[in-house]
């Protein structure tokens, strides 16, 4: 069951992140919206690992999960820092997108499980 709503979180939060894009391409801030398309991405990432995990890990997925997505996520923090250190504006609040989205995925899933 909890599966379940996990998914629907997922869905939910895509959703959410998607009325935001709109509304940003509507008002003509293009580099806005596209910041966000990074985040909303991050929910079908973090599905695309949850499914892998329960193929892989069975009832253990929700333990497993966080590793796993660790793995997958973690470069982001580099990409951060490193956006940091070279002044790329842009790409820090793409990467500061992305990771917001996997906290609250992470979250989503203690809470969960």
């Amino acid at each position: 069951m909890n599966n379940q709503e996990f998914y629907s979180f997922l869905d939910s939060r895509k959703q959410f992140v998607m009325a935001d894009i709109q509304a940003l391409s509507a008002e003509g801030r293009t580099d806005d919206a596209n910041i966000l398309k990074a985040k909303y991405n991050v929910y079908d990432i973090g599905k695309s690992v949850f499914d892998a995990t329960l193929k892989q890990s069975g009832d253990t997925a929700p333990k497993a999960f966080p590793e796993l997505f660790a793995k997958i996520t973690g470069a982001w923090s580099v990409s951060l820092e490193t956006a940091k250190a070279h002044g790329d504006d842009r790409k820090v609040l793409i990467e500061e997108a992305k990771l917001a989205a996997v906290a609250e995925i992470n979250a989503k899933v203690s809470e969960l499980f």
